[in-house]
């Protein structure tokens, strides 16, 4: 967990190859939960990238706490965030199947 710190702080410091370092450590455990989540590999590599960007931009408000932790938490929320975006896209789909059979015009 030091090296994560020191690795955090370099970043911090403006230091790219050192979030390319955490994007190498984490990109397997980060597709993994999201693969757990949503069972499709290309999406799940789409949203392993949208972490990575979350994290990139996030990283300053990180508490220097349980890094693991915390990269667990934003990528189950992009997980979920994209289950309940494809749940409303397929409610919005089904809804202009529908609409034209339950809505009848007088």
């Amino acid at each position: 967990m030091d090296q994560d710190i020191q690795l955090i702080k370099r970043v911090l410091a403006g230091e790219k190859a050192a979030f390319e370092k955490i994007v190498e450590k984490y990109k397997g455990y980060v597709f993994a939960i999201i693969f757990n989540f949503i069972k499709d590999y290309d999406e799940a590599e789409n949203i392993a990238q949208e972490v990575f960007l979350q994290i990139y931009i996030s990283l300053p408000e990180f508490k220097f706490d349980n890094f693991k932790g915390w990269i667990s938490r934003v990528t189950a929320n992009k997980a979920i965030d994209w289950k309940r975006k494809k749940k409303s896209k397929f409610r919005k789909r089904l809804w202009n199947i529908w609409k034209p059979l339950l809505i009848k015009k007088a």
